[in-house]
């Protein structure tokens, strides 16, 4: 066995004996190790007095007598098996395994004539001269690995451990912006737009799933602010865009061999799904993505990282039918690998990261059957490595629990001490902020004692980042994220501001006027900023702009704040979250055919609460979104979101006109209207004249927990405001498919109860309460 890298069964022992994440430092001394050598080969040994109690296990274990060389002509990864003869590779293509037994292509010094069919247009020169010394294939294989885990586990698994001086959120995101920086590092020497060399798959971990969640926009936003950093090499830092790019360029790339007459695929035929799927999302088409990630895992179900954006694309959709395709793709293929039925053989590499992926896509739908299949997939992946999976388990909780109602378990999942800790580590694209916004809608659904001020605290982890971003009003008013970018936090003025004016009577005198008049003054602290460091990859990618998903997230609760009366509609936080969406809108490149988050229902549907919905897309949107985005801004305004001054009288037909917006958007088929109410001669069925295609009331908006949020609570206060016997009747018969389905909430119920109060059903109403009251409402302490 060679010297350079230590035996499997020495790695076999440490997964069984210490689980993913206390084995992940050990993969990196060992991975350090081997940088040295000039000969990287594996071996896989099987030893059968070995079994790791259905944790992470190298996929070579399952085939006792084979040998996997890492070397040029040699195809024996997990499930790219194509029975290729790979003998044809020129000098310079090099083929790797990474740490779930996937190829990855590196491609350097080859012979430019020997390659073709190359997009070229697709790649963007870089004034970077990298050397032959800087093409590290150990070091590129061992920061890709450490990626994969951390995109998959949603930066649970790192192989670092970031700082937490300012708090445990911190240290998530700066441990996963540390493991991020050094694949950036590596792709952009491997991927830097000049010349043959590349190594696509480094591209597809460091881009994809910004792509995935943010779109083309957010990383030329990303890419902005990463231009001001410092680099460590000489040369220009990398560039998220062009990266991808040139990756991109090799999706139909071939090579001809020592016979010029045969041609054949550079890449593995995995690797080029995973390029056209990245070629499509530069472009925006996610959806024409989700079909490249869909084939993809039908024909290569062990890739994890391709499971991972598939279910990243499919959120963005909203289309939970095709989070649910490809969970089921790849479900059987992950659980005969879990020993089999009876245990016999080892677990997989990954298994247990597998199952709670394959939970999160069955959740997605409120399809009761699909959650109890999901919901022993994640228990299981609980129990076995908390860890590792405790991310993306509680994201599957989450659609779980709510499609049933189940709110106290959700609370206790999500928002209290014990359930914290399964995604506090999650810090890779702000994960775990996410997850704990979904705690505070559980707390509002729980309705227990203080609910809404517990609620409030954990919308503050959505305000912390607005602010430390530069991306609430203040910031934006004194230079946004790139003055925050130079100050490593928000800008001194605006910390002046915000503490200074409430504490300077007390501790001492206010000079921010005089600040304001005296230009030395303004000029001091000009210099002061300019004379400090420039911000390293890691605190960048470990403070970034919000993404469109997560704004969409911090809207649903401050939204469902706002109608229990949590927070007022002046409060300052609506006032910072409409100045984030709107200079999100503004940073859109002029040379696009969309808008920035135009690919994303779900954040069309959140931004039109306090945007002209006209401003948010440019192509024509479906019917049912359309109808859903002109509710929700008449509700806004009505609202007066964010607006300073005193809410003035509505009008009951005001409210009616976001009534029947939101319940049409809502309804599987065309509503009829009684256009003069209960006394009305004649019916009619909403906008009959339009048969337009894309008026298809199936097309999806949003996971069913997320559209919820949204169109049921808003379509139940819109009829309470309105009042007559028409919308209260809409209002109960809502009410009643929660209760039904989701009968274990007690918001629900209380809803319900208020209801029936105004339809005069006392007995009714005082049953629906005493049910809300048993569920546990009005019960219970702060999780503060």
């Amino acid at each position: 066995m060679s010297a350079t890298l230590p035996s499997i069964r020495f790695h076999l022992r440490a997964m069984q004996m210490r689980g993913v994440c206390s084995y992940l430092s050990e993969l990196k001394y060992h991975y350090s190790s081997a940088a040295s050598s000039a000969t990287l080969k594996r071996k896989a040994v099987r030893n059968t007095s070995i079994t790791p109690p259905h944790s992470y296990f190298d996929i070579s274990s399952l085939h006792p007598n084979i040998e996997i060389n890492n070397y040029v002509g040699v195809r024996r990864f997990s499930t790219d098996r194509q029975n290729n003869n790979e003998s044809y590779l020129p000098h310079g293509v090099n083929r790797q395994s990474d740490f779930f037994g996937e190829a990855i292509t590196f491609v350097n010094d080859i012979d430019e004539s020997l390659i073709t069919s190359i997009d070229k247009s697709m790649q963007i020169p870089c004034s970077n001269q990298n050397t032959a010394a800087q093409h590290d294939i150990a070091k590129a294989v061992e920061s890709f690995d450490g990626m994969a885990l951390c995109i998959v586990s949603r930066g649970a698994s790192n192989l670092h451990t970031g700082n937490d001086g300012d708090g445990p959120d911190a240290k998530a995101m700066h441990s996963s912006a540390m493991t991020w920086s050094e694949l950036l590092r590596c792709a952009s020497v491997w991927n830097d737009g000049n010349g043959q060399s590349t190594s696509p798959m480094l591209a597809v971990a460091a881009v994809a799933p910004l792509l995935a969640q943010g779109g083309k926009d957010y990383v030329h936003r990303i890419d902005k602010l990463l231009s001001a950093t410092q680099s460590p090499t000489p040369g220009t830092p990398p560039s998220l865009w062009k990266i991808a790019n040139h990756a991109a360029s090799f999706r139909d790339a071939f090579v001809s061999g020592t016979n010029d007459d045969v041609a054949t695929p550079l890449l593995t035929p995995r690797e080029r799904f995973h390029l056209h799927a990245l070629s499509m999302l530069i472009q925006n088409n996610h959806r024409c993505a989700m079909g490249a990630y869909l084939r993809l895992l039908e024909l290569y179900p062990g890739d994890l990282l391709g499971l991972s954006l598939a279910l990243d694309v499919a959120y963005s959709l909203g289309d939970g039918e095709a989070a649910s395709a490809a969970a089921t793709n790849v479900s059987t293929y992950w659980s005969e690998r879990d020993g089999g039925t009876l245990r016999l053989h080892p677990a997989q590499s990954g298994q247990t990261l597998a199952s709670s992926l394959v939970a999160v896509g069955l959740s997605s739908s409120s399809a009761l059957s699909r959650a109890a299949t999901a919901e022993t997939l994640v228990e299981m992946a609980i129990s076995r490595d908390p860890d590792g999976a405790g991310g993306t388990s509680v994201w599957a909780l989450s659609n779980i629990l709510g499609s049933e109602g189940r709110s106290s378990e959700m609370v206790s999942r999500l928002a209290g001490f014990d359930g914290t800790q399964l995604y506090q580590n999650c810090g890779f694209l702000n994960f775990h902020t996410r997850m704990a916004g979904y705690g505070g809608i559980a707390l509002l659904d729980r309705r227990g004692a203080a609910s809404e001020r517990s609620a409030l605290r954990l919308y503050d982890g959505f305000a912390y980042l607005l602010d430390y971003s530069g991306n609430n009003a203040m910031g934006i008013n004194n230079g946004g994220e790139e003055v925050v970018l130079r100050d490593m936090r928000v800008p001194r003025s605006v910390v002046r501001d915000a503490v200074g004016s409430i504490f300077s009577g007390w501790f001492g005198n206010d000079d921010s006027k005089e600040k304001e008049n005296d230009p030395s003054l303004q000029n001091q602290d000009t210099a002061q900023r300019k004379g400090q460091k420039p911000r390293t990859l890691e605190d960048t990618l470990c403070w970034l702009p919000p993404s469109p998903i997560l704004l969409t997230q911090a809207t649903s609760l401050l939204f469902r704040l706002t109608l229990v009366d949590g927070v007022s509609q002046s409060d300052h936080r609506w006032v910072d979250l409409k100045a984030a969406w709107k200079y999100s809108l503004e940073m859109e490149n002029e040379a696009n055919a969309q808008k920035p988050f135009e690919f994303m229902p779900m954040a069309l549907l959140a931004s039109s609460l306090l945007l002209d919905p006209e401003t948010l897309h440019h192509e024509q949107i479906p019917l049912q979104l359309e109808i859903a985005m002109q509710g929700l801004n008449k509700m806004g305004k009505l609202l007066k979101l964010g607006q300073s001054q005193d809410r003035t009288s509505t009008t009951a037909s005001e409210w009616n006109e976001v009534m029947r917006d939101l319940a049409q958007a809502r309804d599987s088929c065309q509503r009829w209207e009684m256009p003069d109410g209960m006394e009305s001669t004649t019916y009619l069925p909403t906008r009959s004249g339009d048969h337009n295609s894309k008026s298809n009331p199936k097309y999806p908006i949003g996971w069913d927990f997320d559209v919820r949020q949204f169109l049921e609570h808003g379509l139940c206060y819109a009829a309470v405001q309105v009042g007559d016997y028409e919308s209260l009747c809409l209002a109960r018969a809502i009410c009643s498919e929660g209760t039904t389905l989701r009968q274990n909430c007690p918001e629900l119920w209380w809803r319900y109860s208020v209801v029936l109060d105004m339809l005069g059903d006392e007995v009714a109403a005082e049953n629906a309460r005493a049910a809300s009251v048993s569920l546990g409402s009005g019960e219970g302490g702060s999780t503060n």
